[in-house]
């Protein structure tokens, strides 16, 4: 179920054996961030992650929580793993984060739930740090530089068999889509018209490889070069 901040702990940092405060820097973003207005559009976006999310199922990482891990991370340029292990061993990211004394989330709900923050919270994000940053007379805003983010993912090696099993696939799933648009009458005269290949494509593909692989391995190790035949006939 979906909770929009744990409660406030202002004795937080009191309670820490040695003396601390956020640097100005991060202070000021924190008053940035806490504004009622992002925390409801960002609240409006989390709230589509599941059908009951509102209503049903366990407490979800809160929305003020995921809104300062995914700002946290793009300003240290920090992997989710990292994010994890920084403010879990971290008492000014704890409560940076308004995470206190509760369990961080893990890396892959971090990055599942930062995913489901539209780009168009985003951009309203960083257009409102702007014209905080212009009215207070920090800067112009006339030129702003942005970072995209890269997720590692695992691919298979593109053979030209494989490749081509992809572009049917692709075209089958595009033409599937369009039977929906196209009059009943002209699909029930033509079946062939939306068939899908993608199964005997996928099926053609395997055989390439086995194929590929048996050439291979039928291929002798140390067969001679032209250069060593031409040795061998005149040591003859």
């Amino acid at each position: 179920m979906l909770i929009i901040a744990y409660p406030r702990d202002a004795g937080f940092f009191q309670r820490a054996p040695f003396e601390y405060e956020l640097d100005p820097k991060m202070a000021k973003i924190d008053e940035l961030l806490d504004d009622d207005r992002l925390i409801l559009r960002v609240s409006l976006d989390l709230a589509h992650s599941a059908p009951h999310a509102l209503e049903t199922g366990r407490h979800a990482t809160p929305v003020e929580v995921t809104l300062r891990l995914a700002v946290l991370r793009r300003l240290n340029g920090w992997s989710y793993r990292q994010v994890e292990d920084e403010v879990n061993g971290s008492l000014k990211w704890r409560g940076f984060c308004h995470i206190y004394d509760h369990g961080v989330p893990d890396h892959s709900t971090i990055q599942s739930r930062e995913a489901l923050i539209a780009a168009e919270t985003l951009h309203a994000l960083n257009d409102w740090g702007v014209a905080r940053a212009c009215a207070e007379g920090v800067t112009h805003g006339q030129k702003l530089r942005a970072d995209s983010s890269v997720v590692e993912t695992h691919i298979h090696y593109p053979t030209d068999s494989s490749l081509l099993a992809d572009g049917v696939r692709v075209l089958g799933r595009t033409v599937a889509r369009a039977r929906a648009v196209v009059d009943g009458r002209v699909v029930r005269w033509n079946k062939t018209l939306f068939s899908n290949h993608s199964r005997k494509a996928k099926r053609l593909a395997r055989e390439i490889a086995r194929l590929a692989r048996h050439q291979a391995q039928k291929k002798p190790e140390n067969q001679p070069t032209l250069s060593g035949k031409c040795v061998a006939c005149m040591a003859n």
